[in-house]
């Protein structure tokens, strides 16, 4: 599996109220998804009285938020309503997230394009002065790039590494989910639905760990608090549905603990 993406109605959001649980409730998807290396989170549209388009832009703005570098936020993101919680927010703690300002030649940081010049492009890093890439860029996009030299002039290149978790995308969709699968530039090689109601992963685990292996890119399905994978999308369209917290003791999973459930068995299924 070289890329897994995760799919979350904006539904997620529908029972609670509270702006700092709300914030909360989306950290939670955003650590997990970082946790187990999501390339992408796809909010799509469930069709239910609860999910509305404002929430998956919340979503949206909350996880984006979170994604981007400490030392890049106060210039990406204004202040606004939607952001007045995010202290509460967990950290990331992913490679293209330093802890430090220590750099060398041929390290990898994500840098805000602040303005074109005659040379090139300048760019924010998060070091004590500006770098140059002398690629004519987009302003105002955050990018990852690679540092060419380092000393008087700094000098970056448009690059991201291959052999680390890099973070992730997130995708709102006013579609359903069948559609937001569709649509991916990317489409996924294998689709997994998550449910209550379908086989325990045990009774297929080898027959699912091999197709894991095989994928490029897997999909995993996740319903809400008012629709369940099977009112929303077709088995037929599945590759398999599986349950991943049989014999639960509550009346329901939430969408966060399947994700969190399910994330750790692929997680270790995917190992090589």
């Amino acid at each position: 599996m070289e890329k897994l993406s995760i799919f979350i109605p904006n539904s997620y959001l529908a029972e609670t109220k509270d702006s700092k649980i709300r914030t909360y409730k989306v950290g939670l998807l955003g650590r997990y998804a970082a946790l187990f290396r999501a390339n992408n989170i796809v909010i799509y549209n469930d069709n239910s009285d609860g999910g509305s388009r404002d929430d998956a832009l919340y979503m949206k703005t909350i996880l984006e938020y979170m994604d981007t570098p400490q030392y890049l936020r106060k210039q990406v993101f204004p202040i606004t309503p939607e952001l007045k919680n995010v202290g509460i927010l967990p950290p990331l703690r992913t490679p293209h997230h330093p802890l430090t300002d220590e750099c060398e030649v041929g390290d990898f940081r994500q840098g805000l394009t602040t303005k074109r010049v005659r040379k090139g492009t300048i760019v924010d890093i998060g070091l004590d002065r500006p770098a140059l890439c002398k690629e004519k860029l987009s302003v105002n996009k955050v990018l990852s790039f690679r540092i060419e030299r380092l000393g008087k002039e700094i000098l970056v290149e448009p690059d991201e590494p291959d052999s680390v978790y890099w973070g992730y995308k997130t995708i709102t969709s006013d579609r359903n989910l069948y559609d937001s699968i569709t649509m991916m530039k990317n489409k996924p090689d294998l689709v997994i639905g998550t449910s209550k109601y379908a086989p325990n992963i045990i009774s297929i685990l080898d027959e699912v760990q091999n197709s894991i292996k095989q994928a490029q890119h897997v999909a995993i399905l996740f319903g809400g608090p008012y629709s369940g994978i099977n009112s929303l999308i077709n088995e037929r369209k599945l590759d398999y549905e599986i349950n991943t917290v049989p014999k639960q003791g509550t009346e329901t999973v939430r969408t966060e603990e399947a994700l969190v459930s399910t994330l750790a068995i692929f997680n270790i299924l995917n190992l090589e």
